[in-house]
């Protein structure tokens, strides 16, 4: 993972190619753009509790979200690399495919290791365009959650 700070070295975005836990969990990190993750944990929207005699506006908690999106250059290496896990090694790892995904720390920048954090459910993955970034050009990747289990914290086994 040249080219990668400390901290990105410790981080390792994983997506399952086969759809709903069965293929195989992809690591994806080493095309990761450094930088260029965002999510991970519940965002909840909230919904407005507010009365008409009430002198304060009032929230509740409501639905959550999970968005995560990511950029990877673009590489075709046979079954590990970004073009080819994202476009096709499996048809359900590409766009509107379900799969697990799989967000890892490891603590001071080594590899993530028994009992580090990590952020997993199952996601779709909702958009892969390209676009000119980093010196070339990137998939930019958002994944959803999906399922009626939510995507939740635990530790890497």
């Amino acid at each position: 993972m040249a080219g990668k700070d400390k901290l990105e070295r410790g981080f390792r975005l994983l997506w399952d190619d086969a759809g709903t836990g069965s293929g195989t969990a992809r690591d994806l990190s080493g095309d990761l753009v450094p930088g260029s993750v965002s999510g991970g944990g519940l965002t909840f929207d909230p919904a407005n509790m507010h009365g008409v005699s009430e002198l304060v506006v009032n929230f509740l908690a409501g639905h959550a979200n999970s968005t995560i999106t990511a950029n990877f250059r673009m590489n075709d290496t046979a079954a590990t690399g970004a073009t080819t896990v994202l476009n096709g090694s499996q048809p359900s790892a590409t766009v509107a495919g379900i799969g697990t995904l799989t967000l890892r720390w490891g603590a001071g920048g080594l590899a993530p290791d028994t009992g580090d954090p990590e952020w997993e459910g199952e996601y779709v993955l909702l958009s892969n365009n390209i676009a000119p970034a980093d010196g070339g050009f990137v998939h930019q990747v958002t994944w959803q959650p999906t399922g009626s289990t939510a995507p939740a914290w635990g530790t890497v086994s």
